[in-house]
């Protein structure tokens, strides 16, 4: 075979071979980059598909708000109109009328005894006249006294009948409460933490109600 027939074989090699390179070039850039990109392993397409992330819902999730039975009461207006919050306050303020009064006749007797003190004291002898200085001072001590530990107790007897108050009436709404289904029953009253409650939840009309009868029906 003579030198130009190989020239021409392969020269035909060598054509094949460039236009099999350009056919392969322009199959590549016609694909998306990234997405959905082809690739022949044998006789099978092979997709890339990016996945989306699986949400996972997390255990003993809390029931669902709205399956929720939720009412509130004006606390306000049961410390108003319930016997039991009446009776507490009515014997508060009695007590402390009755303190009010003590301290304000010892207070009278003490002005008293200073006017007399004075009105006499240019024609008394020195020696009296200590003395019923003396009784004064007395007299004031024990008003400072009397003063202080009424103001005590009233304190202590108020702990007291506040917290039983407390007690029973919280004895008295978990019965309530079960009785008329609620999972929920709020305390509302004006400037505490509960900015804003719909009306439609108020039931504190009825609660009052309910209220008193379980305290009469106790007393």
């Amino acid at each position: 075979m003579s030198k130009i027939t190989h020239l021409i074989i392969y020269s035909l090699l060598f054509i094949s071979i460039f236009i099999l390179f350009i056919l392969q070039f322009n199959q590549n850039q016609e694909l998306p980059n990234g997405k959905n990109n082809p690739s022949k392993i044998g006789n099978e397409n092979i997709i890339m598909v990016k996945e989306e992330p699986t949400l996972i819902k997390p255990k003993n999730l809390v029931k669902d708000s709205i399956s929720l039975r939720i009412a509130y009461v004006n606390s306000d207006t049961v410390s108003k109109y319930y016997k039991y919050a009446q009776k507490v306050q009515a014997s508060l303020l009695g007590k402390r009328n009755a303190a009010e009064k003590q301290i304000k006749n010892k207070y009278q007797s003490y002005e008293n005894l200073v006017k007399e003190f004075e009105k006499a004291s240019p024609i008394m002898g020195e020696r009296e006249k200590m003395e019923k200085a003396q009784k004064i001072r007395l007299l004031e001590q024990e008003i400072m006294k009397v003063e202080q530990e009424l103001s005590q107790q009233l304190a202590n007897e108020e702990i007291i009948m506040t917290q039983s108050y407390v007690v029973k009436t919280n004895e008295y709404m978990q019965i309530i409460g079960k009785t008329l289904g609620f999972d929920y029953v709020l305390s509302y009253r004006m400037g505490g933490p509960m900015l804003y409650a719909n009306s439609t939840l108020d039931i504190t009309s009825n609660i009052i109600d309910l209220l008193n009868v379980k305290y009469q029906s106790d007393n």
